[in-house]
């Protein structure tokens, strides 16, 4: 009877068969049960069969498991506690394996001076940024460029006024108020011909031409004005293209390793940095979303390539098509730009 009770206890009975007695209990085929969790038959048979080996991580193999044991109406809890007894021996040969091979502890050390040398060089780029940036909205020539258009104002104000006077003193004569030297000249014509309509005329008898008052000091007016508007117009289009390009580099610096991935149906999925650092992994539902940023290159395994709405990396469309998709399954890196 003990012989039994272990046999039968959690932990001493290998996850395969159990899964493989469970889905022939239902009547269900390796094809029927990979087409529903969306993987290749060749997995579904690896995890009957016990060659754990062939699957990626041990992350994806107890998703696998856990998505397997709910469609044949198993315990999943339970399936994991003997799947975790399972692996036990081969955990600690990992671990003796590494400990044994310094140089594993080498490389660990090479990838964390990796990892700080590009930190640090991220800093000195975006001070470099931050100093090119302020250097060109504080250009001293646009400064200046703002001094001559103040210049440019006061003159433009002179002459408006210089043009008002002149104005004023062609009204004053137009309405009949004559200055002085008018009423001399008027006098000897009156005298001599009594037409007090007579124009002026020189010394040769010759009518002189009448000329507006202020003519010259309008022209002058007018040619600050343009010169006023146009350097306006330089000064406001340098400070539009400045922002512009502010905008700009602030939106490639907010996308830099950012990865945004929309789901349409189940599917596993394992997201990684260089440094083997995990930053998403597991099952992730129809409408999920992931939203993530990394300071690497970001490595990807796709148990459901199909599953997949809609990826991003760094604001511009993945097209999983060219990524290599081999029987539902993608697994690529996508570079830092």
């Amino acid at each position: 009877m003990a012989n039994e009770e272990n046999k039968t206890a959690p932990g001493n009975r290998p996850v395969g068969p159990q899964l493989k007695q469970a889905r022939e209990a239902k009547g269900l085929s390796v094809a029927e049960v990979a087409d529903t969790q969306h993987l290749r038959p060749a997995i579904i048979q690896a995890i009957e069969n016990g060659k754990y080996e062939l699957i990626d991580t041990e992350l994806f193999l107890k998703g696998y498991i856990r998505a397997y044991a709910r469609q044949v109406g198993l315990d999943g809890n339970a399936l994991i506690a003997d799947l975790n007894h399972e692996l036990e021996p081969r955990r600690q040969e990992q671990a003796q394996a590494k400990a044994a091979n310094p140089l594993v502890d080498i490389e660990r050390r090479r990838r964390k001076k990796r990892r700080v040398a590009k930190a640090a060089l991220w800093l000195f780029a975006l001070a470099v940024l931050g100093l090119l940036v302020f250097s060109f909205i504080y250009n001293p020539s646009q400064l200046a460029s703002l001094t001559g258009a103040e210049a440019l104002t006061g003159d433009s104000a002179e002459a408006v006024e210089l043009e008002s006077d002149s104005n004023d003193a062609a009204s004053s004569t137009g309405n009949g108020l004559t200055t002085q030297s008018e009423q001399d000249g008027l006098l000897p014509n009156e005298a001599s011909d009594g037409d007090l309509s007579a124009s002026p005329t020189n010394e040769e008898g010759a009518p002189e031409p009448l000329i507006a008052a202020g003519t010259d000091t309008f022209s002058d007016g007018a040619v600050s004005s343009l010169a006023q508007t146009a350097v306006n117009s330089t000064v406001i289009s340098d400070n539009d293209r400045s922002t512009t390009e502010t905008e700009q580099a602030l939106q490639v610096a907010d996308n830099r390793g950012r990865l945004e991935i929309e789901f349409i149906d189940d599917c596993w999925i394992q997201v990684r940095d260089a440094n083997g650092r995990s930053l998403a992994s597991g099952l992730k539902r129809q409408s999920d979303r992931i939203d993530l940023r990394a300071e690497t290159d970001i490595r990807l395994v796709i148990g459901a390539a199909n599953a997949i709405g809609a990826m991003r990396f760094e604001g511009a469309p993945v097209d999983l098509d060219s990524k290599g998709i081999v029987g539902n399954r993608a697994e690529f890196v996508l570079a830092l730009n």
